[in-house]
């Protein structure tokens, strides 16, 4: 059986790839970036009353 050994265009692509997999692993070991969403960074205002300051009742 014959063996085939890879042309030297081959190598550097393939170490390429493997260099892109290698940052793409890196990348995903990091912690998910914070997108702010639900998470509650202000207390809300208090609920209004049926009455307005300038009614005289």
């Amino acid at each position: 059986m014959p063996v085939f050994w890879p042309l030297p265009v081959e190598q550097d692509q393939n170490e390429y790839m493997r260099q892109i997999v290698r940052e793409c692993r890196e990348l995903l070991k990091q912690p998910l970036p914070d997108t702010f969403l639900g998470r509650k960074t202000y207390e809300p205002f208090p609920a209004e009353t049926d009455t307005t300051p300038n009614e005289k009742g």
